[in-house]
């Protein structure tokens, strides 16, 4: 009688701490995206669930489908949702959870992960407004250089010009002026040579 007693309250203490464990409350998990949530087209990511059990079954879920859905058995405390070639319609919002292998309900969602698919060949085609702003500068830096060099050679051509010609014009009337010194000499010259040679006394005649 007493063996029976023990037998079944022991059955009853069984069923009752497993019961505890299907109805305890699973703490929600943690969502991130490797390397980064903002992937361009054709890339990859990595979408981790971390829970708080081991051995559990992870699952995630995209808001705007409700089609979607990936499940992974882990031995440990998380799991890893590779997605692969990325494309415009798989950006979206994505969450996780994760169920023990006693319980058939889902733990609470994960927080929100926004993912976000950018398009590689648009940012070819319009590079942000830094990069333009910075373009821009550097192109108009560039002609202004280019400008003051063309004018520092401008003038400096001006100048040397300036100086060759006031040289020659120096020399022209250097070479002018000697002409004129030697037939003012040679007529002096002259008029002493024929005053020499007049007698005395033929200018009172």
């Amino acid at each position: 009688m007493i063996t029976e007693f023990l037998s079944l309250l022991c059955l009853g203490l069984s069923l009752g701490f497993e019961d505890e464990k299907k109805n305890e409350t699973l703490i929600k998990p943690y969502l991130s995206a490797l390397p980064s949530p903002v992937v361009e087209q054709g890339h990859n990511v990595t979408l981790r669930c971390l829970g708080h059990r081991h051995n559990v079954t992870f699952m995630l879920g995209k808001l705007q489908d409700s089609g979607y859905r990936q499940e992974q058995r882990s031995a440990g405390y998380e799991a890893e949702f590779l997605l692969t070639h990325l494309e415009p319609k798989d950006a979206g919002t994505y969450f996780c959870a994760y169920k023990t292998m006693d319980s058939q309900e889902w733990s609470e969602e994960s927080e929100h992960l926004q993912l976000e698919v950018t398009d590689d060949r648009n940012k070819r085609r319009a590079p942000p407004g830094g990069k333009v702003t910075r373009s821009i500068i550097a192109a108009t830096c560039s002609c202004l250089s280019i400008l003051l060099l063309f004018l520092s050679v401008f003038l400096i051509n001006r100048c040397t010009q300036h100086d060759l010609s006031h040289e020659e014009s120096t020399e022209r009337t250097s070479h002018s002026k000697l002409p004129q010194q030697e037939a003012m000499d040679s007529s002096d010259l002259e008029r002493t040579s024929v005053s020499a040679e007049r007698p005395p006394g033929s200018e009172l005649c």
